[in-house]
Order: structure tokens, then sequence, then C-alpha cells
């Protein structure tokens, strides 16, 4: 299952921004996180195609929820 952009609402979503809690695709992220010196010290993780195998990665889980912090909340 692909996650669209919060931002622009067309592209792929690639990261995941902590703070803003924002899926983006990378011209989003890019755009959004030059914005100034604040905004371009926000964690941001990678987000997992379905395609990815590695059972040792570990995604981050959301300070709110404590579940996945993209889809399932609560999870």
């Amino acid at each position: 299952m692909k996650i669209q952009c919060n931002a622009c609402e067309a592209a792929e979503a690639k990261v995941l921004c902590c703070a803003d809690e924002a899926a983006l695709c990378w011209e989003c992220d890019e755009k959004v996180h030059a914005a100034n010196k604040l905004a371009g010290k926000h964690q941001r993780v990678l987000l997992l195609s379905a395609s990815s195998s590695n059972p040792s990665y570990r995604v981050p889980k959301c300070d709110i929820c404590q579940g996945c912090s993209v889809c399932k909340r609560g999870g």
C-alpha cells in the first residue's frame, strides 16, 4: 500500500517527519525542511515499501499512539 504525500497529495511519500507528523515525498520534504533552521532539524525517518524484506529494521513508534504512525494507529 502506497502512502500519499500529505503536502502535495500527488506523489508517494518517502519519509515521515516526526515533528510535523507528516508523510512527505522527496520534493516536499526538501521544500518544507529547507524553510528555516528549526525545520531543518526535524527528525525524519524513511518509510519502507511493502516490498522491503529487512526484518532487522525497526520503524520508530508514534509518540502519540505508540503504534504505527503511518497506517494503523494504536497497532
